[in-house]
C-alpha cells in the first residue's frame, strides 16, 4: 500500500521530532526513527492497531509508538490502496487530537 500523511500528521511530526531532539539528549533520534518505523510497518500490515471511530472518521484506527508514547491516527482507503495518517498525537496527553 502506499502511504500519505495529511498536512497536520506532518506539523505535529515535524514538531515532536523537533522537541525531541532538544530534550531527550540520550536518544535525540528516537521520535525519528520510531516514527519511520512505525510508517512502514502501518503500511505493510494496515490492519494492526485498534479502531477508535469517530463520527467523521469511523474507518479511523491508532497505533502506539511504545518507545516514545506516541499515537499515529490512521484510515486504509481501500478501493485506492493507500493509507493515510491523519494524526501524531502524545498518549499521555489524555484526550487524542480533534479530527
Amino acid at each position: 500500500m502506499k502511504l500519505e500523511l495529511a498536512e497536520p500528521a506532518r506539523r505535529q511530526a515535524a514538531e515532536i521530532e523537533g522537541w525531541w531532539a532538544e530534550n531527550r539528549p540520550a536518544a535525540p533520534s528516537l521520535f525519528a526513527q520510531e516514527f519511520r518505523d512505525t510508517l512502514e510497518f502501518i503500511r505493510t500490515s494496515p490492519e494492526v492497531g485498534i479502531g477508535w471511530p469517530t463520527s467523521r472518521h469511523p474507518d479511523l484506527r491508532r497505533v502506539l509508538m511504545p518507545r516514545t508514547k506516541h499515537h499515529l491516527y490512521f484510515r486504509v482507503d481501500v478501493p485506492r490502496q493507500v493509507v493515510q495518517v491523519l494524526a501524531v498525537w502524545g498518549a499521555p496527553r489524555g484526550s487524542g487530537p480533534k479530527l
